[in-house]
Protein backbone atom coordinates (compact mmCIF):
# COMPACT_ATOMS: atom_id res chain seq x y z
CA UNK A 1 0.00 0.00 0.00
CA UNK A 2 2.55 2.31 0.89
CA UNK A 3 4.53 1.62 -2.33
CA UNK A 4 1.30 2.83 -4.16
CA UNK A 5 1.29 5.88 -2.61
CA UNK A 6 5.02 6.66 -3.07
CA UNK A 7 4.49 6.15 -6.75
CA UNK A 8 1.42 8.28 -6.53
CA UNK A 9 3.40 10.84 -5.07
CA UNK A 10 6.47 10.63 -7.78
CA UNK A 11 4.15 11.09 -10.05
CA UNK A 12 2.84 14.14 -8.76
CA UNK A 13 5.92 15.24 -8.53
CA UNK A 14 7.02 14.98 -11.84
CA UNK A 15 3.50 16.21 -13.03
CA UNK A 16 4.42 19.48 -10.62
CA UNK A 17 8.26 19.46 -12.24
CA UNK A 18 6.77 19.62 -15.72
CA UNK A 19 4.83 22.53 -14.81
CA UNK A 20 7.11 24.61 -13.61
CA UNK A 21 9.22 24.03 -16.17
CA UNK A 22 6.99 24.52 -18.83
CA UNK A 23 5.77 27.73 -17.02
CA UNK A 24 9.71 29.54 -17.01
CA UNK A 25 11.90 27.23 -19.54
CA UNK A 26 12.08 30.21 -20.95
CA UNK A 27 13.24 32.51 -18.10
CA UNK A 28 15.65 29.33 -17.15
CA UNK A 29 17.28 28.81 -20.61
CA UNK A 30 17.62 32.99 -21.26
CA UNK A 31 19.32 33.25 -18.07
CA UNK A 32 21.93 30.46 -18.65
CA UNK A 33 22.92 31.93 -22.27
CA UNK A 34 23.12 35.13 -20.45
CA UNK A 35 25.57 33.45 -17.64
CA UNK A 36 27.40 32.09 -20.54
CA UNK A 37 27.45 35.43 -22.76
CA UNK A 38 28.52 37.47 -20.20
CA UNK A 39 31.55 34.60 -19.84
CA UNK A 40 32.70 34.27 -23.08
CA UNK A 41 32.14 38.52 -23.66
CA UNK A 42 34.52 39.15 -20.17
CA UNK A 43 36.90 36.84 -21.66
CA UNK A 44 37.09 38.62 -25.14
CA UNK A 45 37.50 41.92 -23.28
CA UNK A 46 40.31 40.77 -21.36
CA UNK A 47 42.08 39.18 -24.19
CA UNK A 48 41.32 42.46 -26.24
CA UNK A 49 42.59 44.56 -23.19
CA UNK A 50 45.87 42.29 -22.76
CA UNK A 51 46.74 42.79 -26.71
CA UNK A 52 45.59 46.54 -26.31
CA UNK A 53 47.98 46.89 -23.42
CA UNK A 54 50.97 45.06 -25.15
CA UNK A 55 50.53 47.26 -28.36
CA UNK A 56 50.93 50.32 -25.93
CA UNK A 57 53.63 49.42 -24.37
CA UNK A 58 55.41 48.91 -28.06
CA UNK A 59 54.35 52.42 -29.34
CA UNK A 60 55.54 53.68 -26.22
CA UNK A 61 59.26 52.13 -26.03
CA UNK A 62 58.94 52.90 -29.98
CA UNK A 63 58.49 56.39 -29.02
CA UNK A 64 61.25 56.11 -26.58
CA UNK A 65 63.96 55.16 -28.44
CA UNK A 66 63.16 57.72 -30.89
CA UNK A 67 63.58 60.44 -28.57
CA UNK A 68 66.87 59.03 -27.45
CA UNK A 69 67.89 59.12 -31.32
CA UNK A 70 66.67 62.93 -31.56
CA UNK A 71 64.60 61.54 -33.70
CA UNK A 72 61.12 64.03 -32.74
CA UNK A 73 59.16 63.53 -35.71
CA UNK A 74 58.59 59.78 -35.44
CA UNK A 75 58.25 59.82 -31.53
CA UNK A 76 56.20 62.78 -31.50
CA UNK A 77 53.38 60.11 -33.57
CA UNK A 78 53.84 57.44 -31.45
CA UNK A 79 53.04 59.26 -28.24
CA UNK A 80 50.54 60.94 -29.62
CA UNK A 81 48.99 57.48 -30.53
CA UNK A 82 49.27 56.56 -26.98
CA UNK A 83 47.97 60.04 -25.14
CA UNK A 84 44.63 59.14 -26.81
CA UNK A 85 42.72 58.87 -23.28
CA UNK A 86 43.64 55.20 -22.46
CA UNK A 87 44.08 54.57 -18.69
CA UNK A 88 46.86 52.20 -18.20
CA UNK A 89 49.02 54.81 -17.49
CA UNK A 90 50.67 55.13 -20.86
CA UNK A 91 48.71 58.69 -21.41
CA UNK A 92 50.23 59.95 -18.83
CA UNK A 93 53.59 58.84 -19.83
CA UNK A 94 52.90 59.67 -23.42
CA UNK A 95 52.08 63.01 -22.29
CA UNK A 96 55.64 63.40 -20.59
CA UNK A 97 57.36 62.17 -23.76
CA UNK A 98 54.96 64.79 -26.11
CA UNK A 99 56.52 67.51 -23.18
CA UNK A 100 59.99 66.75 -23.90
CA UNK A 101 59.36 66.50 -27.67
CA UNK A 102 58.40 69.93 -27.54
CA UNK A 103 60.80 70.59 -25.25
CA UNK A 104 63.85 69.60 -27.41
CA UNK A 105 62.15 71.51 -30.25
CA UNK A 106 62.13 74.44 -28.62
CA UNK A 107 58.15 74.71 -28.60
CA UNK A 108 57.80 75.84 -24.98
CA UNK A 109 54.00 76.67 -25.27
CA UNK A 110 53.31 73.65 -26.86
CA UNK A 111 55.02 72.22 -23.72
CA UNK A 112 53.61 74.00 -20.91
CA UNK A 113 50.44 73.02 -22.88
CA UNK A 114 51.63 68.86 -22.20
CA UNK A 115 51.98 69.46 -18.49
CA UNK A 116 49.51 71.55 -17.85
CA UNK A 117 47.02 68.47 -19.30
CA UNK A 118 48.95 66.12 -16.87
CA UNK A 119 48.80 68.69 -13.55
CA UNK A 120 44.98 69.18 -14.37
CA UNK A 121 44.24 65.50 -14.76
CA UNK A 122 42.41 64.44 -11.70
CA UNK A 123 43.01 60.97 -12.29
CA UNK A 124 46.80 60.89 -12.13
CA UNK A 125 47.88 60.41 -9.05
CA UNK A 126 49.42 63.37 -7.02
CA UNK A 127 52.62 62.95 -7.02
CA UNK A 128 53.08 63.01 -11.27
CA UNK A 129 50.86 65.68 -11.46
CA UNK A 130 53.23 68.14 -8.90
CA UNK A 131 56.24 66.54 -10.64
CA UNK A 132 54.71 68.12 -14.13
CA UNK A 133 54.02 71.68 -12.50
CA UNK A 134 58.10 71.65 -10.95
CA UNK A 135 59.45 70.37 -15.06
CA UNK A 136 57.14 72.83 -16.59
CA UNK A 137 58.45 75.65 -14.11
CA UNK A 138 61.95 74.77 -14.21
CA UNK A 139 62.19 74.12 -18.09
CA UNK A 140 59.81 77.32 -19.03
CA UNK A 141 62.24 80.29 -19.46
CA UNK A 142 60.21 82.82 -21.16
CA UNK A 143 56.93 83.29 -18.65
CA UNK A 144 57.24 85.55 -15.81
CA UNK A 145 57.91 85.24 -12.26
CA UNK A 146 54.10 85.23 -11.73
CA UNK A 147 53.00 83.32 -13.77
CA UNK A 148 55.66 80.53 -13.14
CA UNK A 149 55.49 80.90 -9.17
CA UNK A 150 51.17 80.39 -9.56
CA UNK A 151 51.89 76.78 -11.24
CA UNK A 152 54.44 76.04 -7.77
CA UNK A 153 51.69 77.62 -5.24
CA UNK A 154 49.46 74.21 -4.93
CA UNK A 155 52.67 72.33 -4.51
CA UNK A 156 54.26 74.97 -1.95
CA UNK A 157 50.95 74.95 0.30
CA UNK A 158 49.85 70.82 0.18
CA UNK A 159 51.41 68.52 2.02
CA UNK A 160 52.92 67.16 -1.09
CA UNK A 161 55.72 64.69 -1.43
CA UNK A 162 57.80 67.16 -3.77
CA UNK A 163 56.99 70.31 -1.22
CA UNK A 164 61.02 70.89 -0.52
CA UNK A 165 61.96 70.55 -3.91
CA UNK A 166 59.18 73.25 -4.80
CA UNK A 167 60.35 75.65 -1.94
CA UNK A 168 64.16 75.03 -3.49
CA UNK A 169 62.67 75.97 -6.86
CA UNK A 170 61.08 79.15 -5.98
CA UNK A 171 64.37 80.13 -4.60
CA UNK A 172 66.27 79.72 -8.03
CA UNK A 173 62.91 81.73 -9.27
CA UNK A 174 63.69 84.82 -6.89
CA UNK A 175 67.59 84.43 -7.47
CA UNK A 176 66.72 84.68 -11.42
CA UNK A 177 64.44 87.23 -11.12
CA UNK A 178 66.44 89.40 -8.95
CA UNK A 179 64.18 89.51 -6.36
CA UNK A 180 67.83 88.46 -3.82
CA UNK A 181 66.29 89.61 -0.53
CA UNK A 182 63.15 87.38 -0.63
CA UNK A 183 65.30 84.64 -1.83
CA UNK A 184 67.44 85.22 0.96
CA UNK A 185 64.63 85.11 3.64
CA UNK A 186 63.07 82.49 1.71
CA UNK A 187 66.22 80.32 1.41
CA UNK A 188 66.75 80.51 5.64
CA UNK A 189 63.52 79.50 6.16
CA UNK A 190 64.02 76.46 4.39
CA UNK A 191 67.12 75.67 5.75
CA UNK A 192 65.37 75.33 9.44
CA UNK A 193 62.95 72.89 8.11
CA UNK A 194 64.30 69.97 9.78
CA UNK A 195 62.86 67.18 6.79
CA UNK A 196 65.24 69.09 4.12
CA UNK A 197 67.90 66.54 3.15
CA UNK A 198 71.54 66.39 3.60
CA UNK A 199 72.23 67.09 -0.36
CA UNK A 200 69.30 69.86 -0.45
CA UNK A 201 70.88 71.52 3.09
CA UNK A 202 74.17 71.11 0.69
CA UNK A 203 73.23 72.97 -2.29
CA UNK A 204 71.09 75.54 0.26
CA UNK A 205 74.17 76.59 2.14
CA UNK A 206 76.28 77.04 -0.81
CA UNK A 207 73.66 79.43 -2.57
CA UNK A 208 73.35 81.40 0.73
CA UNK A 209 77.09 81.70 1.08
CA UNK A 210 77.19 83.14 -2.72
CA UNK A 211 74.89 85.54 -1.82
CA UNK A 212 76.47 86.78 1.44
Amino acid sequence: MADIFDEVSEDLRQEKITQVWKKYSKFIIGFVVFVIISILGYQGYFSWKKNQLIAQSEFFFKALDNLENNNTKNSMEYFIKNSSGNADGYEMLSTFGLAENHFKDNKIEKMTQNYKSIYDNTNFDNYYRDLSRILSVIRDKRSSYEVLHDRLKPILSSPSKLQILAAELEIILLIRFNMIKKAKLSLIKLLNRSEISIEQKNRLTLINKLYE
